[in-house]
């Protein structure tokens, strides 16, 4: 298993099929892809007193944009995927 790959900015990143990215910017409260064949993506939730991440599953090789939003629904910032079957990191 893979270990997950903060981000918090704006960024190109080439990862690993298989790799978990976990959006750890304050104050996110969603996250979009353009291409959920390369990217299955997860929601900002809370359980209890926890707070979970955005983030999302890399699922095969292509390219993917994740867009990322704070409050009043304002696009934070973008991040930009390629994702390999293997070698990326």
């Amino acid at each position: 298993m893979l270990p997950p790959i903060e981000i918090t900015k704006a960024a190109d990143v080439t990862v690993d099929v298989g790799s978990v990215l976990v959006i750890s910017t304050d104050g996110v409260t969603r996250i979009t892809t353009d291409n959920a064949d390369v990217l299955k993506i997860s929601q900002p939730t809370t359980e209890g007193d926890a707070k979970l991440n955005a983030g999302a599953d890399v699922l095969s090789p292509g390219t993917a944009t994740i867009d990322v939003y704070g409050a009043d629904d304002a696009k934070l910032y973008d991040v930009n995927v390629t994702a390999t079957e293997g070698g990326a990191s």
